[in-house]
């Protein structure tokens, strides 16, 4: 026989404001041993409805048997890392292209062998950190290439990282290794802003030597796809960029002319991001509409450079007008710095966005078929602010396209 309620609770109840009823057919309020009242758990069985029965071994139409779930490893909450380097060459100790030296690094801390990068920073460009990362590690600043493929790795703390890299030219020597070809590998202290926890050497090596000294596997893509490009007479290439113009005002809310509409405060912000980006480039040859928001759009970088005005032209062809009045120009201008003889240096061509058809189909019969997957098809061409950037070979046939624009906030 069971003991009446009131004494079958009464240890579990000490500590408990009143006596617990007898009621059965309620569940009583029970307080465990810290005098925090809980309730006896609920069966999980529930009656079925009155005229609903259901036959044995027939299951509910529309509901699907239950698999096993698979453990999937969690997403890291954390960022993953964004870095860029460049893989930078140079002609090797005789006279075959393929023979080349690339430079290479030391690790300080882990003492690995691999090609100079490093994390981009807030409101850099990957190509801007690429050179910046180069630079601080070596000494020497590369003048970018052709884009490279990308690796990809996990870090020891679990997070992903993915390395973008570009073929490079040693270009301006800031400081540690020469830019001058050597017989045999040459090796010497890191770039004077390279920390020295970071890098302990840099080094020219012929591409056995550095294929054999790197540590990481994953680090061999780019490496194969520059010897590519060195054996296709396609690695050595000079920039050819279109540029669209800044924001500008709107058409409708604009009371001057055509020509002197200006930029808005979104326009200027995407014009002084542009220094930094077109700096890793620098193009000798600077062609531009005359309009203002062509021409307020090139300011802050003509502005950034020694002799402002070296190598600008302003061609009224490359205008609005210029276009309706003789479309053939536009196409002709484009073909004459394709056609550039060897050393005629890189260019930029800045205009407007009912240019730009004519512009891209004055480029496309110069594509390889894998570049010209890569260059705009459709309009609007480009955004506001927006950078195409064409590799041009010695053979005037474009071998690579990338597409830029610096982050600024509110541009579409």
């Amino acid at each position: 026989m069971n003991p009446p309620a009131s004494s079958r609770y009464s240890g579990a109840a000490q500590g408990c404001t009143g006596a617990p009823r007898a009621r059965r057919d309620v569940p009583l309020t029970i307080c465990d041993s810290r005098g925090v009242s809980r309730r006896p758990a609920r069966s999980s069985h529930r009656p079925a409805k009155a005229g609903k029965t259901r036959k044995p071994g027939k299951k509910k139409a529309g509901h699907a048997p239950r698999r096993a779930v698979r453990a999937t490893r969690a997403p890291d909450p954390r960022p993953p890392v964004v870095a860029a380097g460049a893989l930078c060459w140079r002609p090797g100790s005789t006279s075959d292209p393929s023979r080349i030296e690339v430079l290479l690094v030391r690790s300080a801390r882990w003492g690995d062998w691999s090609w100079p990068k490093g994390k981009v920073a807030p409101g850099e460009t990957l190509p801007e950190c690429a050179v910046r990362e180069v630079t601080e590690e070596t000494g020497v600043r590369p003048a970018l290439g052709l884009p490279l493929p990308s690796v990809g790795y996990r870090l020891p703390d679990g997070r992903d990282k993915t390395v973008h890299y570009w073929a490079g030219t040693p270009g301006k020597l800031v400081g540690g290794l020469s830019p001058e070809p050597v017989s045999g590998s040459a090796a010497t202290a890191p770039g004077p802003a390279a920390r020295a926890e970071e890098i302990a050497e840099a080094a020219w090596l012929p591409v056995r030597e550095a294929r054999a000294r790197l540590t990481r596997e994953s680090d061999l893509p780019p490496l194969e796809a520059l010897l590519e490009h060195a054996a296709a007479g396609t690695l050595r290439t000079r920039p050819l960029i279109v540029l669209r113009h800044a924001k500008a005002r709107s058409r409708a809310h604009w009371p001057g002319t055509e020509g002197d509409r200006p930029l808005t405060s979104v326009g200027r912000s995407q014009a002084n991001a542009l220094p930094g980006l077109l700096a890793v480039w620098a193009p000798e040859h600077l062609l531009t509409s005359p309009w203002a928001r062509c021409m307020l759009t090139l300011r802050p970088y003509l502005r950034s450079r020694p002799d402002p005005d070296a190598g600008l032209e302003i061609l009224p062809l490359l205008s609005e007008q210029g276009l309706r009045n003789d479309p053939d120009r536009v196409t002709r201008l484009l073909r004459t710095v394709l056609d550039a003889p060897e050393g005629f240096g890189g260019s930029l061509v800045c205009t407007h966005r009912p240019v730009l058809e004519t512009v891209m189909a004055a480029l496309a019969p110069a594509c390889t078929p894998q570049a010209l997957a890569g260059l705009p098809a459709a309009n609007p061409w480009l955004g506001t602010g927006e950078a195409l950037v064409t590799h041009v070979a010695a053979s005037g046939r474009i071998v690579g396209v990338e597409r830029f624009r610096g982050e600024v906030p509110g541009q579409k």
